[in-house]
């Protein structure tokens, strides 16, 4: 089995591949303005067999690895003594508000980024750049807001302060694709919708998830069709791909025979889920190129310091109509935007001051980190700061932290719960999001699932969810050369959820016993089997409600148990708010910011309060499509004509 520690390595090494460092080792070579210089970066995946096989709770793991990793970027993005953005080696003056190491626990200890810094003066500006579209940051809706506005005929200039755009992973959730028309993967998209507002506790602004519906199968369309290879599509129990090609895997597709969302107390839609293997980073590789062909300016290890209305920095009235950004040497720069300004600079999960102020007065151990030119954390809320600078409003919350468990052995399954006092205390048959939340709530925060040899029968019947396995086969499931994404493991055999077991046993003392429960905590565990068994066997769960279908009695040695830990979390959504019929930023009184735009994590509206896993990789999808849009619209005025009619 491979140990706590172990995997604590793996994820460690996974977000360090991404320091600028590490990437020049790799023969890559840093950028300064794109077009003279090509690279890529990603958080390197850990293995199908390795991440599964690390039994104390998958993605708690992986929080354990975010602890260290949080402390250090805590460290390294502290507040300089003359306001600087952290680090001494990062450059210039910003007025930013990062990170401190104060407990995740206690209130923000610094609010500064609520009031604007000094503006830059115009004697400090060694250059204007004039442009019709400047975006700001470089992930998947930079990316795209880029290619897009550059195809629409805009000067396009986008500003990152990373060596290359940034990624992760690969999961997206679209409606109405080509690919998925092809492949059959077809699902309610209303019935998605209200899935997903009931996740997020009606919160959000349902037209933006309108538009999610009305636009993201031909967003997902238009991101393909960069592409000067192959397409490929292939279910989730292949065991190959051509490394070649660009490759979709129906991540829990096709689905279980019997599954029917309708029937689900916490429904999943995976016919909407695509995941490119091994991750986007091949996609994102041919839409960079794209943009390029079409004239987009990239100039990276650059920092966005301040936007401008009217000309003056950090103002409040007028039209947004620029951008003041610094090189890594320190010099200032200003690029002009005729048509308008995009902000896409990622979100704030770096950020334990803005993460308590707007999540509840705690924080979360982070994980897998993009690093900045400088080595430091790229999300840290920069844009979210700049955009309040100038006026806008940022959105209500509470924000919505991403802290998805994956769950233990059978990743989230619905098997019986008890936390380590051996109570069990919750309905099991919720998406990984919502059981992280309950976790967190528990001693030591974490869970121990337990199940009997039953269960390669039993998967089958189980939901689709997010971190769920639906299928155990004899031979090993991974993809040849294939690194997993998050939540990527619908199938597995017998050796891979004994490794990831932290105790077998033929009685339910025993099992106790070998996972170091006190005396009260096994006696709590043995009653509440007991009462459990009971409640299988009469069929209706009256404790907590659970499905009836999935009340499985654990009665056939041996036993299995594995730890399950809330989630650490992999990013923090939370942005501007914005009108729906424009993706024009708004004040507080909720009129358009005339010039701004806003997508991905900068975007307000699409998620709150709780990420929603009824969908995998919505998150992407937003940020491809409203990047989509919003360079579309910055450049033209008018929203794209391809569009899905929603019936």
């Amino acid at each position: 089995m491979i140990s706590e520690f172990d995997l604590i390595v793996i994820q460690a090494g996974a977000m360090m591949r991404n320091k600028p460092q590490a990437m020049r080792q790799r023969g890559q070579r840093p950028m300064g303005i794109a077009g003279k210089a090509e690279k890529r970066t990603s958080m390197t995946a850990v293995s199908r067999r390795n991440f599964i096989a690390g039994s104390a709770g998958l993605a708690g793991v992986a929080a354990m690895a975010g602890i260290a990793g949080a402390a250090l970027a805590d460290q390294a993005a502290a507040p300089a003594e003359d306001g600087g953005h952290g680090a001494a080696e990062q450059p210039g003056k910003s007025g930013f508000s990062s990170s401190t190491t104060d407990d995740m626990r206690t209130a923000p200890t610094d609010t500064s980024w609520l009031t604007a810094p000094e503006p830059i003066s115009d004697d400090e500006i060694s250059e204007t750049v004039d442009a019709d579209v400047v975006v700001v940051g470089c992930g998947v809706a930079g990316l795209c807001a880029a290619r897009a506005a550059a195809e629409a005929g805009a000067k396009v200039v986008v500003i990152e302060k990373a060596e290359s755009y940034q990624y992760r992973s690969g999961q997206f959730g679209v409606y109405n694709s080509q690919i998925q028309q092809e492949n059959g993967m077809d699902f309610d998209p209303r019935a998605a919708i209200n899935a997903m507002m009931k996740e997020m506790g009606y919160r959000p602004d349902e037209r933006i998830w309108n538009q999610w519906a009305e636009y993201s199968g031909p967003a997902f369309d238009w991101l393909l069709s960069a592409s000067t290879k192959p397409i490929d599509f292939i279910d989730n129990t292949a065991t190959s791909y051509n490394p070649d090609d660009i490759t979709i895997q129906g991540t829990h597709f096709p689905v279980p025979e019997d599954f029917d969302a309708s029937k689900e107390f916490s429904p999943t839609y995976p016919e909407a889920t695509c995941t490119f293997v091994p991750d986007q980073g091949g996609i994102l590789e041919e839409n960079y190129q794209a943009a390029l062909a079409a004239g987009a300016e990239f100039r990276f290890s650059c920092w966005a310091r301040q936007l401008t209305r009217d000309g003056v920095a950090n103002g409040t009235t007028g039209r947004a109509d620029g951008v003041i950004a610094q090189t890594v040497d320190g010099t200032y720069f200003k690029v002009t935007a005729a048509k308008g300004v995009i902000m896409c600079a990622g979100d704030y999960g770096s950020n334990s001051n803005m993460v308590k102020y707007y999540c509840g007065g705690r924080t979360y151990p982070a994980v897998w980190m993009n690093m900045d030119a400088a080595g430091n954390p790229t999300n840290v809320g920069e844009g979210q700061q700049m955009g309040m600078w100038i006026g806008a409003k940022m959105e209500d919350g509470p924000h919505a932290p991403m802290t998805h468990t994956l769950g233990g052995a059978l990743g989230c399954d619905a098997f019986f719960l008890a936390n380590t006092r051996g109570q069990r205390f919750v309905n099991e048959d919720v998406a990984g999001q919502q059981l992280s939340t309950q976790l967190y709530r528990q001693p030591g925060e974490y869970g121990i699932q337990i199940f009997d040899d039953n269960y390669a029968d039993q998967v089958g019947k189980m939901n689709c969810a997010h971190g769920s396995v639906n299928h155990i086969v004899e031979d090993d499931p991974t993809l040849d050369g294939y690194g997993m994404t998050i939540g990527k493991y619908s199938v597995a055999t017998r050796e891979m959820v004994e490794q990831s077991c932290d105790a077998i046993a033929d009685t339910i003392e025993e099992l106790a016993d070998k996972l170091g429960l006190d005396e009260t905590a096994k006696a709590n565990l043995v009653a509440s089997v007991e009462r459990y068994n009971e409640l299988c066997e009469a069929g209706v769960d009256s404790d907590f409600g659970k499905t009836a279908e999935r009340m499985f009695p654990i009665t056939q040695p041996p036993f299995y148990a594995t730890k399950i830990t809330a989630g650490g979390m992999l990013v923090c959504l939370g942005g501007l708010s914005m009108d729906p019929e424009t993706l024009n930023v708004v004040d507080y009184d909720y009129q358009p910011i005339e010039g701004l735009f806003a997508a991905g994590n900068n975007m307000g509206g699409r998620i709150l309060q709780d990420y929603p896993v009824a969908i995998g990789g919505v998150s992407h999808a937003t940020a491809m499509t409203f990047g989509w849009l919003a360079g579309t619209i910055a450049a033209t005025g008018e929203f794209p004509a391809e569009k899905t009619e929603i019936k």
